[in-house]
């Protein structure tokens, strides 16, 4: 043992110099029956005692020995999805390779076994020698060799360790990691299941040394041998001698005994039934599978076992008791292992599940939780909202784009020739002669999406380097800007916008539709498929509103660098300047309400139309079309005016850094979590910035054209870790 207390290359510890108090004698025996555990040795025993006990602890320990054990660097968000992994370091050296003479499981596996059998383990720390003292070394030691050493108010002031031949060696707090399931009897040492279970082990390993003595040498008396007589020694052993010559043994079983000198034979003999061994080892058996919690199956036990218990079993194996042994040993390490490395801070430990998918279970969930979307969805709530709420992938991409009608059976185009004969009453109607096409698009609402997306695939730039004096990452500069009154107008501008849109643009061009459609069904129906609308108007109605909103961003953003005591000139786009933008959306929306349009006119017009329905039933079909899709187009609109004056007028100052915020989004995807507080450039070069923000918000962004990503200026050297 003395190599595992200061040998070659390691720092000799100090001694722990914490006063022993004197006490009487039956106080010093109180104490050591507290705080020592010598009840630990013949706990530990019952591993190689009973077949259960090993089994149950075999499977437990090669369990968590079995465990992979990562490095992460904690996340701000306190999302585990978000953790960055590190894969190299010395604590996992130490981890994987523990000591000279052990693996990570051997140590692992060991020291669980010690947990599981007397509710406690240790690992002795050793330490290299030299400035930090880094553990260098892990091993794992006895629960029952170790005794705490009490402390009044600290509570604990160090361990003391006894070695088989007696000598006891302080040890410092630092040097030793204590694993324990809490004792509520003895908050400093730990409580294991055996400990619950140990009378019924002593009894089945009594019976069983029974039964291998009862086959071995037949221990028991089977009998007793009466004489009338006093028998002198001589006799005595002579008898004895024979008896034992002829029927001693499992060989000599069942022989026929011959008595001399009047002595007669009295049977007292107990049968195997009597002693219920096979019932005493089954109780035996459930006992301790009771105490641990343990899945039969697991045991290899068949009866009363088939493949969904035999799964099932092992659900439970991996879920309670695996996990819960994991869960025990991550944290103890994150807590005790990692403070002693210095570079470890925000660091923690962790391992990757060991629970079995259950397929099923997985598939309800899925179909549950998309039930429960489609509800919400429908309902009027964000998308975003609903995959925060249930914990959806941020793989999901919410669009909600209008109602779309049902779709149009393509029917046979016809043949140049004369007009048909009127058919006869009765007779079949002939079919529908038109046949449209979109642009090669069934699905308008798709469509749409499409255009807005303008079927740009693109993924954001790699992040620029910064510069000397500026952090890579600075959220704590970005969450100080208030961006409140930014969010607040352009909620404000869109509602405005929408109202106008709705009332003034959208009544206009329903108007300019149906009568169109009227004229369609009165000659050539072709023209169902290529219905237009005049966007001038839409145009200017929508350039002014975003021109309007630039001037109030850029007055927003003077006020954010005046909090830096930086003076900048407001500069925003003009009407002219946004009106190729504005033309862009209002043509986008054009087209999609008069493709629309067309196809349900289509649809419900038949071969012979009344035109006063068709045009009845229009009438009402657009009023109720969906203005989800016309919000997300303006407000996109408006985030890209709002973007270009921020732009423009951060540019009009002295240099400073631009960095990324995500805080007006109401949902934020992975994507801008990521990107938020990060450096994208400066205010004089600010190529990287139109590259990750070419129209609106964020272009790596899940929600696309709702993204309500920005920057913000910041005009002073870094505010984070590692800046001046």
């Amino acid at each position: 043992m003395a190599s595992l207390l200061g040998g070659a290359g390691t720092q000799r510890r100090p001694r722990n110099e914490a006063p022993v108090p004197l006490v009487s004698r039956a106080a010093a025996t109180a104490r050591s029956t507290y705080f020592n555990r010598r009840d630990a040795s013949a706990q530990l025993e019952t591993m190689s005692m009973n077949g259960t006990v090993f089994g149950i602890v075999d499977k437990t320990s090669t369990a968590v020995g079995g465990t992979e054990w990562k490095l992460y660097r904690s996340a701000k968000s306190g999302k585990d999805e978000d953790r960055t992994e590190v894969t190299s370091h010395a604590v996992l050296d130490l981890l994987n390779r523990p000591n000279e003479f052990m693996t990570r499981m051997e140590l692992f596996e060991a020291a669980q076994q010690h947990v599981d059998l007397t509710g406690e383990a240790f690992l002795l720390v050793s330490r290299a020698k030299g400035f930090g003292r880094i553990p260098v070394e892990l091993w794992p030691v006895r629960p029952d060799r170790m005794t705490p050493v009490a402390h009044p108010t600290k509570y604990l002031t160090g361990w003391v360790y006894t070695a088989p031949d007696g000598e006891q060696v302080p040890l410092e707090i630092d040097e030793v990691i204590h694993i324990r399931k809490p004792n509520p009897a003895n908050p400093y040492r730990g409580l294991g299941p055996i400990q619950t279970v140990l009378t019924e082990i002593y009894g089945a390993r009594y019976a069983a040394e029974w039964n291998a003595n009862f086959f071995r040498n037949d221990a028991s008396p089977g009998g007793i041998v009466s004489v009338e007589k006093r028998l002198s020694d001589d006799e005595f052993d002579e008898m004895s001698m024979r008896w034992d010559e002829q029927h001693r043994g499992v060989g000599r079983a069942h022989r026929v005994a011959f008595l001399e000198h009047g002595a007669t034979w009295i049977d007292r003999k107990y049968t195997m039934k009597d002693m219920q061994f096979t019932e005493l080892r089954g109780v035996t058996r459930d006992s301790i599978m009771e105490a641990f919690g343990f899945p039969k199956p697991m045991l290899g036990i068949v009866e009363d076992v088939n493949r969904a218990n035999a799964d099932a079993g092992e659900y439970v194996f991996a879920k309670w008791l695996t996990v819960p042994r994991n869960n025990r040993w991550r944290d103890v390490l994150t807590a005790k292992l990692l403070p002693m490395f210095s570079t470890t801070k925000g660091m923690e430990i962790d391992y990757d599940s060991p629970v079995p998918e259950d397929k099923d279970a997985d598939n309800k969930e899925r179909e549950s939780k998309a039930a429960a979307a489609k509800t919400y969805v429908d309902a009027g709530f964000d998308g975003e909202s609903v995959k925060e709420a249930l914990e959806l992938p941020d793989a999901l991409v919410w669009d909600k784009p209008a109602p779309a009608p049902a779709p149009i059976p393509p029917a046979p185009v016809a043949a140049p020739g004369p007009a048909p004969t009127p058919a006869e009453p009765g007779a079949p109607q002939p079919a529908d002669t038109l046949k449209l096409t979109f642009g090669g698009e069934s699905d308008m609402d798709q469509l749409f999406v499409d255009l807005v997306r303008k079927a740009v695939v693109r993924n954001a730039p790699p992040l620029e380097t910064a510069p000397d004096g500026w952090p890579e990452s600075d959220e704590d500069a970005v969450d100080e800007v208030d961006l409140a009154p930014v969010q607040a107008a352009w909620v404000a501008a869109l509602a405005a916008l929408v109202e106008t849109w709705n009332t003034t643009i959208v009544a206009e061009w329903i108007t300019a539709l149906i009568d169109a459609i009227k004229a369609a069904l009165d000659g050539d129906r072709t023209d169902l498929g290529t219905l237009s609308l005049d966007i001038d108007g839409a145009t200017t109605v929508l350039a002014d509103a975003m021109a309007a909103m630039g001037e109030t961003a850029a007055g927003h953003v003077v006020g954010e660098a005046a909090v830096h005591d930086v003076d900048i000139t407001a500069t925003w786009p003009t009407a002219d300047d946004l009106e190729a933008a504005a033309r862009e959306i209002a043509d986008f929306e054009a087209r999609r309400y008069a493709l629309t349009a067309g196809r349900e006119a289509a649809r419900v017009a038949g071969p012979e139309p009344d035109e006063d329905v068709v045009a009845e039933h229009m009438q009402t079909f657009l009023d109720e079309m969906s203005s989800a899709p016309t919000e997300a187009a303006l407000g996109s609109a408006l985030t890209d005016a709002q973007n270009q004056a921020r732009r423009d007028t951060l540019a009009s100052g002295p240099v400073g850094a631009l960095y990324a915020t995500e805080a007006m989004d109401s949902n934020t995807c992975s994507p801008c979590r990521e990107i938020h507080g990060r450096f994208i450039c400066t205010t004089d070069d600010q190529g990287p910035l139109y590259a990750m923000y070419p129209t609106g918000g964020y272009i790596d962004c899940k929600g696309r054209w709702r993204c309500r990503g920005s920057f913000v200026g910041v005009w002073r050297p870094a505010t984070t870790e590692g800046g001046q």
